[in-house]
């Protein structure tokens, strides 16, 4: 049996044992070392899911899912090129006949075996998935940041060599954008938060970014224009989830002809937009979307990242309550830049 922690998509989650299925043609089974949580799991827990499929419920959360492979069919082991015993990394896409589902999001534990997402102790790979192998020398929860990094590795594609690059927001997505935008050349990076986002700030220091500005202390704007000279930034990359207003910034925060990248989950509509800025400004928009797994990997594999700075908290499965607490900075007295859970 395969302890699971399930959503039920109204604010209620459950802890449930499930049997362990055999693999399918084409398929394996992974038991699960570590899952790290994101922002996208608070909302799943809410009933909302921000997939194409649409998500489904009661599921099993969790994507950002690294394990070892126990059970695998000889067609699948030669084609993703890895055997049982291998530790993976698992790009939480899957094809299937009916058209791409995420893990973690858009599988019901009442569809076959349950064991979709990374909240569980296993995880049935189904054929369609891709997995990555990954180094056996750090531990597993601190290997989850691949798939943030994988996120943020798409997102950097408009950073050139030299560049000034200002990332909105010091979250887990935040924190993987700055290793990119390092790994693509950035000369400059900056970091804007809030007064609450304090002890993260500190860290985006530590993992690469040259300056950190508290919005509600200083005028950004202005604290931008003097670190440039007043050239201001070449690239904004707008990390942050919730509060649109982050958007409008972007757009006072780059020079002419710069480039922004909206990439943050917004909970609301935006308000205020002028869109005379884009062709006034010759300012380009990219969505923030696209995953770079193997490009993740590889960076992680080459000792690129700083994986025990970007861990955060760690908990066993057991005490997932906590670890949602933390996630939810719901926690009195805490801040964590991640959060993981540890399975094995």
């Amino acid at each position: 049996m395969s302890r699971a922690v399930v959503f039920n998509g109204d604010e209620t989650w459950e802890l449930r044992d499930l049997p362990v299925p055999a693999p399918q043609p084409g398929g394996a089974v992974l038991r699960v070392e570590a899952t790290g949580l994101c922002h996208s799991d608070i909302d799943h827990f809410r009933g909302h899911v921000h997939t194409s499929w649409g998500g489904a419920f009661p599921s099993i959360p969790g994507h950002e899912i690294v394990g070892r492979i126990e059970r695998i069919d000889p067609a699948a082991a030669e084609k993703w090129g890895v055997a049982e015993g291998d530790r993976v990394a698992v790009w939480d896409i899957v094809f299937t006949p009916a058209g791409h589902r995420i893990y973690g999001h858009d599988f019901s534990v009442d569809e076959g075996s349950g064991l979709y997402g990374g909240f569980a102790e296993h995880l049935e790979l189904l054929p369609g998935s891709m997995v990555y192998k990954l180094r056996e020398d750090v531990p597993a929860d601190q290997l989850t940041v691949f798939e943030p990094l994988s996120c943020a590795v798409t997102w950097v594609a408009p950073v050139k060599d030299g560049d000034v690059v200002v990332i909105e927001g010091p979250g887990h997505m935040g924190m993987a954008t700055i290793v990119a935008a390092r790994a693509a050349g950035a000369a400059n990076v900056i970091v804007t938060g809030t007064a609450r986002d304090r002890f993260r700030l500190d860290c985006a220091r530590r993992i690469g970014a040259d300056h950190t500005v508290d919005v509600e202390a200083e005028d950004v704007v202005e604290r931008v224009r003097e670190i440039t000279g007043g050239a201001m930034a070449d690239v904004v990359i707008d990390a942050a989830a919730g509060n649109p207003v982050t958007v409008n910034l972007a757009m006072d925060l780059v020079h002419k002809g710069g480039h922004v990248v909206i990439a943050g989950m917004k909970d609301r509509p935006l308000e205020g937009f002028h869109s005379d800025w884009i062709p006034t400004r010759r300012i380009t928009l990219h969505p923030g979307a696209g995953l770079d797994a193997a490009g993740a990997v590889a960076l992680i594999n080459a000792g690129k990242v700083p994986t025990a700075e970007l861990l955060g908290d760690s908990f066993p499965l057991e005490k997932f309550e906590d670890a949602f607490a933390l996630l939810t900075r719901s926690t009195p007295g805490r801040d964590s830049v991640r959060v993981a859970l540890r399975m094995s």
